[in-house]
């Protein structure tokens, strides 16, 4: 073996040192806006106070355990994660309430989540049918632990869980769950977004999420089920599910960051956009046009998931307080256009589309104050997709 394939792999060049300028950084590098992070944290947890209904922040957005504490010091039940192996650094960290809101399915991930129940003082899972109920009750009895489970509804996106209308069958997994050791029934949960499709403006939209899935908590009630939680919301409805009767529970991720797919939308204004990707200018030969060194391994080029019903973003990422919109990327040249005279070896910060797929392609995380570095987080759960 030779001394290059020898050496351990590096996280950085060079760690940046506190107080200095974020221009200073080597590029490109994902930052936080520290202010506009801690208000967002404050602003969405007073408005689910407003509304005396519980807030569960997911974190599949940051992945960083030192921003959930801060969620969770701001009044946050606990956390989301979508993957068992996302929730295990959370619950190192000390986070005590956590839900996988997710379908774990397999015994490798029963085991993995009966141990991570173990570690936590409560934890809670998503669960679609009769199959999946049995081998979690299984691992959690055979482990000890008790595991709690949300039936997941399927609201409308179809891309998991029991249709809304199928109430026999929501009800017999309901049922089910309650005589399983090792489980105990937590309530009912959705995902719908107002993105899909033929979806409604945000507040019906949310409205009607919140207000399907209380008279489907409502109708097992009248059967004589328990049904203790009643959870639902995304960043673009959670606010409007928040206002619904009987809705105990709301959650939501990218509010925490913002991006350009909330501001497209009209969920979030640019003052609210914490996550933002500082770039060099690498070529400047094409008149109107220049190269930045981030790509598709820096901003994803993810168009934002379930969409806003575009076909295509306005944009990958644009500049901040700049005309500069990248339209096209490769895995490490970011393509934009502009009407403004640029330099080569000009530093830009870019927002990026979908602020929850950039995070996870870094290693690290600068938060800053003022153009001043102030922290570095690690990305602790970052590719953990199991």
């Amino acid at each position: 073996m030779t001394e290059f394939e020898n050496r351990e792999p590096t996280v950085a060049t060079s760690q940046p040192k506190q107080g200095s300028s974020i221009y200073d950084l080597d590029t490109p590098a994902t930052l936080i806006d520290l202010d506009r992070l801690e208000r967002n944290i404050r602003e969405w947890q007073a408005s689910m106070g407003r509304c005396a209904v519980n807030f569960r922040p997911h974190i599949k957005t940051h992945k960083i355990p030192e921003i959930a504490r801060m969620q969770v010091a701001a009044g946050a039940v606990g956390i989301v994660c979508a993957k068992v192996s996302e929730a295990e650094p959370f619950a190192t960290a000390g986070i005590e309430d956590i839900c996988v809101a997710y379908p774990v399915v397999g015994e490798m991930k029963w085991r993995r989540l009966a141990e991570l129940a173990k570690n936590t003082k409560r934890l809670t899972v998503n669960c679609d049918c009769e199959e999946a109920a049995v081998g979690l009750s299984e691992s959690a009895a055979r482990a000890g632990v008790t595991i709690h489970v949300q039936i997941d509804i399927d609201s409308g996106l179809h891309r998991g869980g029991i249709h809304y209308e199928d109430q026999a069958t929501i009800a017999r997994l309901a049922r089910k769950i309650e005589l399983l050791p090792g489980l105990q029934l937590g309530g009912v949960t959705t995902f719908r977004s107002s993105g899909f499709p033929g979806a409604q403006p945000a507040k019906d939209a949310g409205h009607a999420e919140g207000k399907l899935l209380v008279e489907i908590a409502d109708q097992l009630r009248a059967a004589g089920i328990e049904v203790r939680d009643v959870t639902a919301g995304s960043t673009p409805t959670g606010k409007w599910v928040a206002e619904v009767p009987g809705v105990s529970e709301v959650r939501a991720g990218n509010y925490v960051f913002n991006d350009l797919m909330q501001l497209d939308s009209g969920t979030a204004d640019e003052d609210h956009l914490a996550l933002s990707v500082l770039s060099t200018v690498v070529s400047t030969n094409v008149r109107g046009c220049l190269t930045i060194d981030g790509g598709s391994k820096t901003f994803s080029g993810d168009a934002g998931g379930v969409g806003t019903g575009r076909t295509a973003p306005v944009a990958i990422a644009r500049a901040v307080d700049r005309r500069i919109s990248v339209d096209r990327l490769n895995e490490e040249h970011g393509m934009a256009h502009s009407d403004q005279a640029v330099k080569l070896g000009e530093k830009i910060r870019f927002y990026p589309y979908h602020a929850c797929t950039c995070a996870n392609l870094s290693d690290e995380i600068i938060g800053f104050r003022g153009e001043r570095v102030e922290v570095v987080w690690p990305v602790r759960a970052r590719g953990l997709r199991t």
